[in-house]
């Protein structure tokens, strides 16, 4: 990226989106908040309509963080200039045949030295985490029906 790029995250309202700030930044309306608190110099309510309609021009990389069925993604993928990058780290995002548009898909792996560094930037504060709540383990399953009923934003800690 070079200064002056355009950036789509989708799925900015969520822990990994937190980390990418400076960047148009799709979010629930009960994450924008948050998602403006992160610095998003421009921030779409996915919630009140398709995506493309609030974007002036096309964005010269997707970064999607969000499973998305087969249409939603060709969908998002359509805001991606020519000559530009759609990068999913969740459901596949492929652009139509012949737009010249790079697609990468990423599977998530851990890696204790990629983890260790990446806790040494939240702890030097070069980086913000956005931790919602903190959770005994004994609570865990509740924390999980919340999660997939959509009531969870940001990142929870379960404490031993």
């Amino acid at each position: 990226m070079t200064a002056g790029q355009r950036v789509l995250v989708n799925g900015a309202g969520g822990g990994v989106g937190g980390f990418v700030t400076q960047v148009i930044a799709t979010a629930s309306t009960r994450s924008l908040p948050a998602v403006r608190a992160f610095g998003a110099d421009q921030i779409v309510d996915y919630t009140a309509g398709p995506v493309a309609d609030a974007l002036d021009r096309p964005v010269d990389t997707l970064l999607n963080l969000v499973p998305l069925d087969p249409a939603a993604a060709a969908a998002l993928a359509a805001t991606v200039r020519p000559g530009g990058r759609a990068v999913s780290v969740a459901s596949p995002v492929e652009p139509p045949t012949g737009a010249g548009v790079t697609a990468l898909h990423m599977v998530a792996r851990n890696d204790v030295a990629d983890l260790a560094a990446l806790a040494a930037l939240v702890e030097a504060g070069e980086i913000r985490l956005d931790v919602s709540a903190s959770y005994p383990l004994s609570e865990l399953a509740e924390v999980h029906r919340r999660s997939e009923a959509g009531l969870v934003r940001g990142k929870v800690v379960i404490i031993p």
